[in-house]
């Protein structure tokens, strides 16, 4: 998967044949891209929006302007262990958490880091905790216990 200038996300086969463009999705550049962790869901963010396919069939799950919140790119994306919830963080400082049954909801943290979020995933070890781990333009590793957020916007 490439995201590109032309606000397409190239498919590719292993032997780098393209299998498929996701258009139509993206008003921006992709910049970033992330596969749920059973691998059939794709996330990308652009400058604004996050979007969300099936890799089956590349239909769209989550589409342009519903989850579209960030001020500046979005440079990183996360799927939760059970992969319903997304975090999204950007060049704006900002992260957000997305939940895929509750699209119309979402958990702001703002300035998380100072000069953006360049990195973030979910850790695995930790049973019945939601704990998102950062790292930022700040030169700083946060960890996130997001459960209670998380629980109280998305139940």
């Amino acid at each position: 998967y490439i995201g590109g200038d032309d606000c397409k996300i190239y498919v590719y086969s292993s032997d780098l044949k393209e299998k498929h463009v996701i258009e139509g999705g993206h008003l921006k550049p992709v910049h970033s891209l992330a596969l749920s962790n059973d691998g059939s869901m794709l996330a990308a963010g652009d400058v604004r929006d996050v979007c969300v396919y099936k890799t089956a069939d590349f239909s769209t799950v989550v589409a342009k302007s519903k989850w579209c919140f960030h001020l500046q790119k979005i440079t990183t994306i996360a799927w939760s262990p059970d992969d319903q919830v997304i975090a999204s963080g950007g060049a704006d400082d900002s992260i957000f958490l997305w939940h895929l049954e509750k699209k119309m909801k979402r958990v702001h943290y703002q300035f998380a880091h100072r000069g953006g979020v360049v990195g973030m995933t979910f850790r695995k070890d930790n049973p019945g905790k939601l704990t998102l781990v950062s790292a930022g333009m700040d030169s700083c590793v946060v960890q996130w216990d997001v459960t209670a957020d998380a629980k109280e916007k998305f139940s």
